[in-house]
């Protein structure tokens, strides 16, 4: 063998070397990440604030808008259906889903954590109802605001919001005050 075809084996067997740790290793490394991450957008307890920056408006009345900020927060695996209501600056989220299924620890922090998100991002929003097969909460931005000490929107700075939000829905007392006059 002479010294171009060595050269040619060499850079032959360094592409195959060099296939199979991208096909082997790199990309499914890539893919778990992503699989990670999608899997922690869907718990409020990990959830990246940042996903809905895109999302933030001054007025609820857009729904393709406000539907795109539910698929980017917690819960965004359940199917939902959305009815605004503009003269009122309210929101309807109908869960196709229980609560039980879901689990309840679960959804309590979700429903407080989207409340904060979704009024934090749309500046008019002022109330949200969210509707399970058999059970019904209710959210308005006054409450959320006394509960958290600020304006929603003061909030959504990443680390803002894990200190004053995502940080204390792990107070099982915290969760529990917004679920005392359950409908």
């Amino acid at each position: 063998m002479n010294k171009k075809d060595k050269i040619i084996a060499g850079l032959l067997a360094a592409a195959v070397v060099l296939f199979c740790a991208v096909q082997f290793w790199v990309l499914p490394a890539r893919q778990e990440k992503q699989e990670a991450y999608a899997r922690a957008q869907t718990d409020a307890l990990t959830h990246d604030i940042t996903a809905i920056e895109e999302y933030r408006s001054p007025y609820i009345g857009n729904a393709s808008n406000t539907g795109g900020l539910f698929e980017h927060l917690p819960l965004s695996d359940v199917s939902k259906s959305y009815a605004i209501d503009a003269d009122n600056c309210a929101l309807t989220v109908h869960y196709l889903d229980t609560v039980g299924h879901i689990g309840e620890q679960k959804v309590r922090r979700a429903l407080i954590y989207n409340s904060a998100a979704a009024m934090a991002a749309i500046d008019n929003l002022t109330a949200i109802t969210y509707q399970f097969s058999g059970d019904t909460y209710s959210f308005d931005r006054d409450q959320l605001e006394r509960s958290f000490g600020a304006p929603l929107s003061d909030l959504l700075e990443r680390e803002s919001w894990e200190e004053k939000v995502q940080n204390r829905l792990n107070d099982a007392a915290f969760v529990a005050q917004f679920f005392r006059e359950e409908n």
